[in-house]
């Protein structure tokens, strides 16, 4: 009885090639698959990683703006500096953006206050009072957070629905909201011009105002004895405001001239 012939038994090298006749190009399309899904991939991360380094930015941005104005809350400027123009165009694979401006949102807070040891000055009886009148004491390390969601609701919702999708459209339906913050420590005696520093000095009783108001007091009695023997020689009468005259002056050792002009 006479075996059939069969590549699957023979060792001829011509079985060998026929049985593996399209193999190659099997592999060149498992490769290349792989390979697309990595480059969209990295594509995908280095968006968001760009979307993160841009909150970072702007936390810091928000959290030096309270060195100059605690009650600063600049959520306008942190959307037009870093999440709005030509730098920051982020889309998907689709040509839709990734994030809307109006995504960004920024929270303050304040962590516990330091004690009074830990204060300025610690716990002497002056030290308090000068730390209090001029507004110098720790209210609490103040933390801005920006949150930036590019992640749109309709995709979202079509996520949870559909359940999770395989292949290359997952991309398309998960964007993570990201968050970033910065911690700093403000009301260390910081003002934003001349005007907030003379209010911030003349608050003080001890620091100015009540040395300042017994000056006035002896001042206007010599004015009062005085004031029929100067008239004659046309002299003015003496200035109570030790403060206001000096808006805008600052001492010369504080400036420098620039050479490269304005």
């Amino acid at each position: 009885m006479t075996t059939p012939y069969s590549c699957a038994t023979s060792p001829l090298p011509s079985c060998s090639a026929y049985l593996q006749k399209g193999q190659a190009a099997v592999e060149a399309l498992v490769v290349l698959l792989v390979l697309l899904s990595l480059w969209v991939g990295i594509a995908w991360l280095l968006r968001f990683q760009d979307i993160a380094l841009q909150a970072q930015h702007a936390s810091r941005y928000a959290a030096f703006s309270l060195g100059r104005h605690v009650g600063l809350r600049p959520v306008g400027d942190i959307r037009r500096r870093y999440f709005s123009g030509a730098a920051h165009q982020w889309v998907d694979r689709g040509g839709h953006h990734l994030l809307d401006p109006a995504q960004v949102s920024l929270q303050m807070t304040r962590h516990q206050k330091l004690g009074v040891v830990a204060q300025a000055g610690g716990a002497l009886p002056d030290a308090v009072v000068l730390r209090r009148g001029w507004q110098l004491e720790d209210a609490g390390i103040v933390r801005a957070q920006v949150l930036a969601a590019p992640h749109r609701p309709e995709r979202h919702l079509l996520h949870k629905a559909g359940g999770l999708n395989t292949g290359l459209s997952q991309f398309d339906s998960w964007y993570p909201a990201l968050s970033r913050h910065t911690a700093i420590l403000v009301g260390a005696g910081h003002s934003s011009g001349d005007q907030e520093v003379q209010r911030r000095v003349a608050e003080s009783g001890l620091g100015w105002s009540d040395n300042a108001a017994d000056s006035y007091r002896l001042g206007r009695q010599v004015q009062s004895a005085v004031q029929a023997l100067d008239r004659p020689w046309n002299r003015g009468t003496p200035e109570f405001d030790w403060l206001s005259s000096w808006v805008g002056f600052v001492p010369a050792r504080h400036l420098y001239t620039n050479q490269e002009g304005p």
